[in-house]
């Protein structure tokens, strides 16, 4: 079992931080994810997807969906403990599973859905 580690995913996340960001750690449930641990790191212009290592330890791989070029986007409303976002870029589908809170994160769901709602 791993930890969720705010300092960790902090670090990892610090290339990809851009004045304003906000993260979030969520469950990439999409055919092209190469992985299904993700911190997702939304600011104004864009969403970078952070996809990390089983230990949540490492960055595999980023992708950056600039906000302008999504298509088809859903908005799902936040109801229970799982939040689902989902949308569609350059032909691809991106379904995420978030969870509304993760105690050792602190506020950072909260702020990611709050942001991302607004968007």
């Amino acid at each position: 079992m791993f930890l969720l580690n705010k300092k960790t995913f902090q670090a990892l996340a610090a290339p990809y931080l851009t004045e304003g960001a906000v993260i979030g750690y969520a469950k990439w449930q999409s055919f092209n994810a190469i992985t299904s641990r993700t911190l997702l790191v939304l600011d104004d212009q864009q969403l970078t997807i952070l996809a990390l290592n089983l230990f949540s330890t490492k960055v595999l791989q980023h992708k950056i969906v600039p906000l302008a070029e999504l298509k088809k986007q859903h908005k799902d409303p936040v109801v229970g403990m799982l939040v689902p976002i989902r949308f569609t870029y350059k032909g691809e589908t991106y379904r995420f599973q978030m969870q509304r809170v993760i105690l050792p994160l602190g506020d950072w769901q909260k702020n990611f859905l709050a942001r991302w709602q607004a968007w």
